[in-house]
Parts: structure tokens; sequence; C-alpha cells
């Protein structure tokens, strides 16, 4: 089949997008943020009740809509209800009104279980044909959009498939789940050691599976459908579950839920309490009757999946960045010096600094040794010309001695000693690479398995598929292998221009 996958470097979109390639044609969509980008596959849309779709549906058999505006935590004064209903309901709607002029068969729309409430009683799952109560701003646009695909079915004919998500969970997940993984992670003792709510979760494995059951099942066309992973967890259980995938021993007091309650209200932090001390469980007996659904992971071989890229070893390596950044600091304070008097008599600015972009995708300001003229356009440095480099330039970059002030980015936490080097941020096919392939979850790195094999950033796809398989094999000796190799002149880093 063609698909059209909307929000394709996303969380759940780039894995989707990964599964569905294996046996569809994908039509891969990304944010404006990638405006003019066609990276492997990808193109770039805002989505709003203005953009012209007919080219993408044109031709296509189902759409998989993922893009939305989330649900955040703490609200902002500019996210207000007209913005999660810009994006989450007009945008679906004009999106899906194109798809069924185009002749699209299916439209299959991931919607939220906080449509039905953000909690339920122990033991007494929501279902499909209980009564929703959205509570806040987003699970509203959410359901006003299932609301409006629905009579938009009714009119057109066009299948719609609406899909009530609980919490996701899997490689490269942030929000609340990756916090939970650092807590265990961090080894300090933890209150919730006897809490006993029921709680659904579903990992990427099986969403990705439950999605692609959907693409054309007959039985799923027109239907509701809540998810999970088909085993409920409480708190407690989840932390020591993580704890043992992680290979970490779980720290948990056993602490009254009722005096977890009273402190959260004492503290203003009612909500957090309710996450993780309520339960929300959902019933998948329709998923499992009507389309012959099953989960085909546990609950266990998903978390171990989720900390595959090994957060305790990550933690590991970040002692280590602490560590050789500060006494490499130390150690170099003469070299810094001799360099900072001989750019000083060079430039008159020694130190060049440079908006990259870090973990998560989030801006940081990146320090080095300047080697080029001040009026030296901001550009790549394979696009800047040989030209522009300095005497004294080609010395710090022949020697690598440029990029000795990024210890201190290091020692901060914006980057790694080892990982992918940072993009600058308007390199919008690499940053949309690196994205739909979850490069951007990790910290950049001074050095690396692109660095040490020359593979510089004018090759976006191919230094994305290196800096993923550094993620992927990333070890400690590893670690050491790539600083010992660069420091003994492996690789040339990024070029520039003739």
């Amino acid at each position: 089949m063609t698909v059209l996958l909307t929000g394709a470097t996303g969380f759940i979109g780039r894995r989707l997008f990964r599964e569905l390639s294996r046996n569809h044609e994908v039509r891969g969509v990304t944010h404006k943020n990638c405006v003019g980008v066609n990276a492997a596959g990808l193109i770039a849309r805002e989505m709003n009740a203005e953009t012209d779709w007919s080219d993408l549906v044109m031709g296509c058999d189902v759409v998989v809509h993922t893009a939305a505006r989330v649900h955040v935590m703490a609200d902002s004064a500019e996210s207000t209800m007209e913005s999660y209903t810009l994006v989450n309901v007009e945008g679906t709607l004009h999106l899906a009104r194109q798809a069924a002029m185009a002749g699209v068969k299916r439209f299959v729309f991931l919607s939220s279980i906080k449509v039905n409430g953000e909690w339920s009683e122990t033991g007494k799952p929501l279902t499909e044909t209980d009564a929703v109560a959205p509570v806040d701003k987003y699970a509203q646009s959410k359901y006003d959009a299932e609301k409006a695909l629905q009579q938009l079915a009714r009119e057109t004919g066009m299948e719609v498939v609406i899909i009530r998500l609980p919490l996701v969970y899997g490689p490269g997940v942030r929000g609340n789940f990756f916090r939970l993984m650092q807590l265990v992670d961090s080894r300090l003792p933890l209150p919730l050691g006897a809490v006993n709510n029921q709680r659904s979760l579903i990992g990427l494995d099986n969403l990705s599976d439950f999605i692609t059951r959907c693409l054309d099942h007959p039985a799923a066309a027109n239907e509701v459908f809540l998810v999970s992973d088909g085993e409920d967890l409480s708190t407690t259980d989840l932390l020591k579950r993580l704890a043992r995938a992680m290979g970490r021993r779980s720290w948990l007091i056993p602490l009254p839920p009722g005096m977890l309650i009273r402190g959260a209200h004492a503290l203003g932090k009612e909500a957090v309490a309710q996450r993780l001390l309520g339960s929300l469980q959902v019933d998948i007996s329709k998923a499992r009757q009507l389309i012959g659904w099953q989960p085909p992971v546990s609950v266990d071989e998903g978390l171990k999946r989720c900390v595959q890229n090994n957060l305790s070893q990550q933690g590991l390596l970040r002692l280590f960045d602490i560590f050789f950044s500060g006494v490499g600091l130390v150690i170099c304070l003469p070299i810094f010096s001799l360099v900072l008097i001989a750019g000083w008599l060079d430039s008159r600015s020694p130190l060049f600094f440079q908006q990259r972009v870090g973990r998560f995708g989030q801006p940081f300001t990146l320090i080095k040794f300047r080697t080029m003229k001040l009026e030296t356009s901001s550009v790549p440095t394979h696009l800047a010309p040989a030209s522009s480099v300095t005497t004294l330039g080609r010395f710090l970059r022949t020697t690598k001695l440029d990029e000795l002030p990024q210890l201190w980015n290091v020692l901060k936490g914006d980057m790694s000693l080892v990982g992918p080097r940072p993009s600058l941020i308007d390199q919008d096919e690499l940053i949309c690479e690196r994205k739909m392939r979850g490069v951007l979850d990790a910290r950049p790195g001074i050095t690396g398995l692109a660095q040490i094999n020359g593979i510089d950033m004018s090759a976006p796809k191919s230094l994305a598929e290196v800096d993923l398989e550094l993620l992927k094999t990333l070890t400690v000796k590893d670690y050491f292998l790539y600083i010992f190799k660069t420091l003994s002149g492996k690789g040339a880093g990024d070029r520039v221009a003739r």
C-alpha cells in the first residue's frame, strides 16, 4: 500500500516510518522547521487549516496521522484552546477532507486515553463505550477531532480508525517515563515501595504492530480502540521492572500512599501524585476480539528494549566525561593561555561562540578557538572557503587544539567527549536525518565514529547513519578507543571547501 504518515520524525512516527517502510511505500511528513528538505523521503508541511495536501494524498491508500500539538504538564500562556484546536482539530480535519476527496480508503488517527479521563477505579479498566471525560485542552482537542472525523466518515465513506493511547514508552522516550528511568538509574531511595495502583502502558513495538494491523483489517473500519501491553503495572512494580531491565537494584521505601498524597498536596503537586499513585487502566478486549490482535512483546521485553541504549552505561560515560573534561581543563591551562594570547594577536577575538543543536534538539552555545577570519559567514565548515582559515587556525585545526574549549561544554553537560558532532541550528537536512533515526536523543560529542572515519556534514544521510551506528554500538571500550584514535591523529574532522 501507499501510506501517508504525518509526524514521521516524532517519537512514535519515526518508529512507524521504519516499520511501515519494510512492506509499503511511505510518504513521511515532518514539521515546518524542515522546510525545503526532502531528507530520506521526508516532506515538510505545516499542520493547519490551510495546508495543501493534494500532492501527497493523491494515489494514497491510507493516512496514519500521528502529528499533533502535544500535551505539556505546565501549559504556557500561549497554549490556549485555540492553539490546540488549530493543529489538532482544524489541521487534522483539513488533511482528512483532502484525503477523502482524493479517494483515500482509510484514515488512522492517534488519539489519547485522556479523552476518557485522567484516572480509573482500580480493577475497573476503561472501555471504548465509557463516557468521555476530557479534563484539559489537549484532551478536549483530541475528542473534538475524533467527532469531526467520525462525521466526515459518515459524509464521505472514508473509513476512520481511532486509537486512544495510554503512556507510550520505548527507545528514545522522554517526559515522565524518562524521568522515572533517571530516578531508577540514580540509585536514590524512592518512597514508592507500597503503591498498589494499576496503570496501562504500551511499548512502541506493540503500538507499531497494532497500527500496522489497522491499516487494512476490515473489522477495524470506523472503530475506536483502546490499546496497551495487556499487563497493567503498579508504580512500585514498574520501578522494580525498570531496575531489573537496567541491571540495577531498586531502592524503594514503602511509605503509605496516604502520606505521599498529603505531602504532594502540601507542595502543590497533586497532579504528580495522581500520575504516580492513581490508576489508569484500559480494557483491550475489543482489539483482541474484533481484529484478533495480541500484543506480541511482553512488558519485560518492552522495558528491556526501552533501555537498550543502556542508560546505566550512559551514566558511567557521563562520569567519565565530567572527570576527563575537568582534568583536561586543568592540565591544558598553559596551552589555553598560549593559544588565547596567540589568538588575540591574530584576530583580537581568540574564542568562537556558535549556536549548535544539542540533546533532544535543544540549542546550546558551543565554544572553540577561532580558526577563521572574523568576517567569515556562519556556515557549516564544509561550505566555508579554505581562504577563510587563518594561519594560526590552520595549525589549530591540524593539531585539533581548536576543540579544547569544548571541554567546558562537556563539563557543563552540553556535550560528551564521544558522540555525534553537533550541527548548526539551520542545517535542516542533517537535523531531519538525525531526528528520524533518534540520533538527537543523545548528547553531541567532540569526536566519534564519523569523526575518525572522516565523514563530515557534507553528507547528511551518511553521517546520520554512522551516528546511529555509533549510538547503537557504543561501549566503554569504544569510548576510550575513539578518544585515543582522535588524539593520535585519526580523522580530519570537518573539511573546509577548496
